[in-house]
C-alpha cells in the first residue's frame, strides 16, 4: 500500500470513528432527554386527570395516553440501547484499526470502566459495589430508564382500573 493510500485509509477511520462517537453522543442525549418530556408529560396527565369538573370520557382517556407514552418510550428506550451497543462494537473496532492503545480510546473505555470504576449505592459513599454483584447489574442507565417506562405504565394502567371499577 502506497503512502497516499495508507493516509487516505487513516484520514477514513478518524472520519468513521468520529461519525460513531457523534452519533453516539446525540443517542446518549436524546435517551435523558426522552426522559425528561416522559416525566413532564406524566405531570401533565396527572394534573389533567385530577382536575375538577371534568367530563368522564376526557377522564377514561388520560389513562390510556400514560400507557401509550409509557410503552412507546420503552420501546425507543430498547431500540436506542440496541443501536448504543452496535455503537460501542463498531467505534471499537475502530480505535483497534487506528491502532490506539485498549485504555485510549472511548469505546474501550465505556465497555471496560466498570473493571476500573465500579458502580456505588450511593454517590457520597467510598465503598463500591463487590465485583460479583447482582444489584450491579442494576445500576445502568439502561436498567433504570426501562424501568421508569414501565413503572409509568403500570401507574397509569392501575388508575385506568380503579377509574372503571370506581366508575
Amino acid at each position: 500500500m502506497s503512502n497516499s493510500e495508507s493516509t487516505e485509509k487513516g484520514n477514513n477511520l478518524r472520519a468513521a470513528y468520529a461519525a460513531v462517537l457523534n452519533y453516539h453522543n446525540s443517542l446518549v442525549q436524546a435517551r435523558f432527554t426522552v426522559a425528561g418530556l416522559v416525566l413532564a408529560a406524566n405531570g401533565f396527565l396527572v394534573n389533567a386527570f385530577f382536575q375538577k369538573n371534568v367530563h368522564a370520557s376526557f377522564q377514561f382517556l388520560v389513562p390510556f395516553l400514560g400507557i401509550l407514552i409509557g410503552l412507546i418510550c420503552w420501546l425507543i428506550e430498547v431500540r436506542t440501547t440496541q443501536l448504543l451497543e452496535n455503537l460501542g462494537e463498531q467505534g471499537k473496532r475502530i480505535e483497534e484499526s487506528l491502532g490506539l492503545y485498549k485504555d485510549q480510546g472511548f469505546f474501550y473505555l465505556m465497555k471496560n470502566q466498570y473493571k476500573k470504576f465500579r458502580p456505588r449505592l450511593l454517590p457520597l459513599r467510598e465503598e463500591r459495589l463487590p465485583e460479583k454483584c447482582a444489584v450491579k447489574s442494576l445500576v445502568s442507565h439502561s436498567v433504570v430508564l426501562g424501568l421508569l417506562y414501565i413503572i409509568l405504565s403500570l401507574f397509569w394502567l392501575t388508575i385506568l382500573l380503579m377509574f372503571l371499577v370506581g366508575a
